[in-house]
C-alpha cells in the first residue's frame, strides 16, 4: 500500500507528465505576487544524479542538487516579476 506522500507524488507526476525515469523530489505552490506559480523540483533515477526544474509545466534547466533547484526558483520568481 502507498502512503499519502507516495500517492500524492504519482499524482503530480501524471498531472506534469514527467520523462521516465524522474520522480518529484519537491513541489512549491502559490509563489510569486499574486501566488499563481507552482514549481516542481525532479530527480532523474539512474547513473547521473541531476535535478530538474519545472516552472508551471514548463523545463526551466537542470541542476546537481537541490539547494541549486532551490534557489534558482527563487531567482526566477524575483526576475519575471510574478
Amino acid at each position: 500500500m502507498l502512503t499519502f506522500k507516495e500517492s500524492f507524488n504519482e499524482v503530480i507526476e501524471a498531472k506534469l507528465k514527467l520523462p521516465k525515469g524522474e520522480k518529484v523530489v519537491k513541489q512549491l505552490t502559490k509563489l510569486g505576487k499574486k501566488k499563481n506559480v507552482n514549481a516542481v523540483i525532479s530527480q532523474q533515477q539512474g547513473g547521473r544524479k541531476a535535478f530538474g526544474l519545472y516552472i508551471d509545466g514548463q523545463k526551466l534547466d537542470s541542476y546537481i542538487d537541490q539547494a541549486s533547484a532551490e534557489k534558482a526558483v527563487k531567482e526566477f520568481i524575483k526576475l519575471m516579476g510574478v
